[in-house]
C-alpha cells in the first residue's frame, strides 16, 4: 500500500514497523529543542527526512515525513489551522501564493509543517519563502505539452484546456469541518531523477516542477510512477499532500 512514508522509500505498513522506525530516529537523529517539546530530524539520504515529535516528558507523540529539495515559493501566511486531532508539535498554515496582501495573491492553499514549533510565534499576515514538498497521491506524466493537451481534451471534450502550470487548492473545501493540506496542480519538469533512501535501499522518484506561483519538489512512490518515468522538459500533473518548511530571508 502506497502512503506518505513509502513515497520516500520507507517500508512502512504495520504498526510495529512504525515503532521500530521511530526508535531508530530517536537514537540516530538530530534533536531540536523547542518551547513545547523536541523534534528529532532523521536524514535518510536523497532528501528524505523523518521528523519525530517528543513532548516535554520526552514521550513520542508523532512522526512526520518531509523531503528537502530545491523548490522555492514566495507566500504570505494568513493564519493557522487548529485541528482537533493535532498535537502540540503539529502545524498547518493557511497561505496565499505570490507577493501581495491577503486576497491579492494568485491563490490560497493549506500546507503542513514537520517542525512548526521551531519558528515560534509568527505575526500574521506575514510574507515568507517556503520549500514545498508535494507527496503524490495520483500522478499523470506527459512527455510534451502536446501530449498533455490531448489528455486534457479527452477528459473534458469541448471545455477550455487548463494550462500546464496550474494550481487548484482542493484542500480548502472543508472535510469534516476543516481544510486539509492537499492540492491538485500541474507544471513543467525542470529537473528529475531517482533518489535512494539509504536506510532501506529503496528508491523513489523526485522532480522539481514549475507550477503557477513557484517551484515545488514532487516526490512519488516508485509504484505510482510505473513505466512513465518523469523526465526533464515534460509535463506532470496530479493530486498531492503538501509539506513545507519555511526558508529564512537570508537563505
Amino acid at each position: 500500500m502506497i502512503n506518505h512514508m513509502t513515497t520516500l522509500g520507507f517500508h512502512l505498513q504495520e504498526e510495529e514497523e512504525l515503532l521500530d522506525l521511530a526508535d531508530y530516529a530517536y537514537k540516530n537523529g538530530t534533536p531540536f529543542e523547542t518551547e513545547k517539546g523536541i523534534y528529532v530530524r532523521l536524514e535518510a539520504g536523497g532528501g528524505a527526512e523523518l521528523w519525530l515529535q517528543l513532548n516535554r516528558e520526552q514521550v513520542a507523540i508523532g512522526m512526520q515525513p518531509h523531503f528537502t529539495g530545491a523548490g522555492l515559493m514566495e507566500i504570505g501566511i494568513e493564519g493557522e489551522v487548529q485541528r482537533e486531532e493535532a498535537n502540540e508539535l503539529d502545524g498547518t498554515f493557511y497561505a496565499w501564493a505570490g507577493p501581495g496582501r491577503p486576497g491579492e495573491g494568485l491563490y490560497s492553499f493549506v500546507f503542513d509543517l514537520p517542525d512548526r514549533d521551531r519558528y515560534g510565534p509568527l505575526t500574521q499576515p506575514i510574507l515568507q519563502h517556503v520549500q514545498l514538498a508535494a507527496f503524490a497521491h495520483e500522478l499523470n506524466v506527459f512527455g510534451s505539452e502536446a501530449e498533455y493537451n490531448l489528455f486534457r481534451l479527452g477528459q473534458s471534450p469541448g471545455e477550455p484546456i487548463a494550462p500546464p502550470e496550474s494550481f487548484v487548492s482542493n484542500g480548502l473545501t472543508e472535510h469534516g469541518g476543516q481544510p486539509i493540506s492537499t492540492a491538485a496542480f500541474g507544471g513543467r519538469v525542470l529537473r528529475a531523477g531517482w533518489m535512494k533512501n539509504e536506510l532501506t535501499g529503496l528508491r523513489f522518484h523526485w522532480a522539481l516542477v514549475r507550477t503557477l506561483g513557484g517551484d515545488i519538489d514532487v516526490v512519488a512512490d516508485e509504484r505510482l510512477v510505473g513505466e512513465r518515468e518523469i523526465r526533464e522538459g515534460g509535463i506532470l500533473s496530479g493530486t498531492f499532500w503538501l509539506s513545507g518548511r519555511l526558508i529564512p530571508a537570508d537563505h
